[in-house]
């Protein structure tokens, strides 16, 4: 499961802050919105570091990624959030601010929910790789090299060290495997 997680061009950076903003439920961001949304404020800005380092290799472009890269280590701390480059796709929800920690080697695909106090990190050298449409709850652990499909939810405090599937619904410590998306959605009335 390889997820396509780089700004490789002007129109995908645009693209990827309309997913953003579509994310959190908006059509179109005003400069004062920062200080109302700072989480979606660190977003643009990630978007922004991600879109010089892959995209603006000039010598003008090397200075704005200096000082982006600047306002954007400084906000990662006013914030608490330790989410690297390149790391989450479009669609990024960061529901709270406060302690959130994402490895460098992780990878999340588009339209993910995590919450507070969230840690992905690493085990053994290699860390999580996660699909799309992903809900992490608050104070859930993923570490080491596992895969977790799409639509997988993640329950508060939950401790996954090992892969599932699409759709899984995870929670306990260790996870296990609770429901699924596909079950949830199937009326109970309907005739098998």
């Amino acid at each position: 499961m390889e997820h396509n997680n780089i700004i490789r061009s002007k129109s995908d950076y645009r693209n990827w802050l309309i997913a953003d903003l579509d994310g959190a439920g908006l059509s179109c961001w005003r400069f004062w919105m920062g200080l109302r949304y700072p989480t979606l404020h660190f977003l643009r800005v990630l978007r922004r570091v991600e879109y010089l380092k892959n995209c603006r290799n000039g010598l003008i472009g090397r200075a704005e990624r200096l000082l982006v890269s600047v306002y954007f280590r400084l906000l990662s701390i006013y914030l608490g959030f330790t989410i690297p480059p390149n790391t989450c796709g479009p669609g990024l929800r960061l529901n709270h601010w406060g302690t959130i920690v994402i490895s460098p080697d992780a990878r999340i695909g588009a339209r993910a929910r995590v919450n507070i106090c969230v840690n992905i990190g690493l085990k053994d050298g290699k860390a999580p790789h996660l699909g799309d449409d992903v809900y992490i709850g608050p104070g859930a652990k993923l570490f080491g090299g596992i895969h977790l499909g799409n639509g997988v939810r993640i329950g508060a405090n939950a401790v996954v060290n090992r892969s599932f599937p699409d759709g899984a619904i995870l929670a306990g410590v260790p996870a296990r495997l609770i429901g699924n998306k596909a079950d949830e959605e199937t009326p109970a009335n309907e005739a098998v």
